[in-house]
């Protein structure tokens, strides 16, 4: 059956979730667990960034089980009604109820979803596919590939540029896949891999050293601050740097220099600005363009 016999949908969208927790679980439910589509579905994410030359994102217990919680939700109770879309929450769990418009303007409703399920600390941010038939993992990747809203999150492309995912979670259920992207690491932890007595080890992903070493023209701008001649001490000095909040620190080889870029990007002005906003230590960082 080819895509234009299906009813298909595919929706993305940005939550922002606050930093401070509210009132979120304890603990996620013990028998808690992922299917093997799902793991494959991690797995193929991953592969991708890899051959693109980024660096993987480890797998979140947490945000797992907030996409879970999603999928049922939109499978059971159908949230997704009039102009609710499917990032919609129904009024049939521990959650708030949450109506997600197209052009919604306050995202609170939504923005505590994972402190209202689960501990997790950080920001969110899901990209959501369905058909009206049940998907396994490759379908649900080559659409997501194919699509440019869900290719630009999955490799940190356009106005996602500036993130760096270090967690995602994944849960699918009857035609419907949800996976949230997030920039804060868990403890490393396991969980359980349904109908089996496997367990899958999460452990932070190590980062890829080949992507952080730019050595071919890539027309963006880098925002440089120290100049090495060995690459040992450019690689302790991104170390230092990711450390101290510089999540996208990258490796510059240029004209027989080392230069650590702290921040890159599309336009000057973006460079810029961003300069106008490091603390007083680094006033001395300068923009590059490579």
């Amino acid at each position: 059956m080819s895509y234009k016999n299906l009813l298909f949908a595919f929706f993305i969208s940005l939550l922002i979730f606050d930093n401070s927790p509210l009132s979120g679980q304890d603990s996620i439910p013990l028998d808690f667990c992922i299917n093997r589509e799902e793991l494959k579905l991690f797995n193929e994410i991953n592969n991708y960034r890899k051959v693109m030359n980024l660096p993987e994102i480890s797998l979140s217990k947490s945000l797992c089980f907030v996409a879970k919680q999603h999928v049922i939700d939109l499978v059971t109770n159908k949230p997704d009604t009039n102009t609710c879309n499917f990032h919609s929450w129904s009024n049939k769990g521990t959650w708030e109820a949450c109506c997600y418009e197209r052009d919604i303007k306050d995202k609170k409703c939504m923005s505590s979803k994972p402190s209202e399920l689960t501990t997790y600390p950080g920001m969110g941010y899901e990209i959501v596919y369905w058909e009206n038939r049940n998907v396994m993992a490759n379908t649900v990747f080559e659409q997501w590939r194919e699509t440019k809203a869900s290719k630009s999150v999955i490799l940190n492309m356009n106005e996602w540029e500036e993130y760096s995912w270090q967690s995602i979670g994944i849960a699918i259920k009857d035609g419907f896949a949800s996976t949230w992207f997030g920039e804060e690491i868990e403890s490393a932890m396991e969980i359980h891999i349904c109908n089996s007595t496997e367990t899958y080890k999460i452990e932070p992903a190590k980062e890829a050293v080949d992507s952080l070493i730019i050595s071919t023209a890539k027309d963006r701008y880098y925002l440089i601050y120290g100049v090495f001649t060995e690459m040992e001490d450019a690689k302790k000095a991104v170390a230092l740097y990711q450390a101290e909040g510089f999540k996208n620190t990258k490796i510059i080889v240029k004209d027989d220099k080392i230069r650590i870029s702290l921040s890159d990007h599309s336009t000057n002005d973006g460079a810029h600005n961003a300069k106008k906003m490091l603390p007083t230590k680094y006033k001395d960082a300068w923009v590059m363009t490579y």
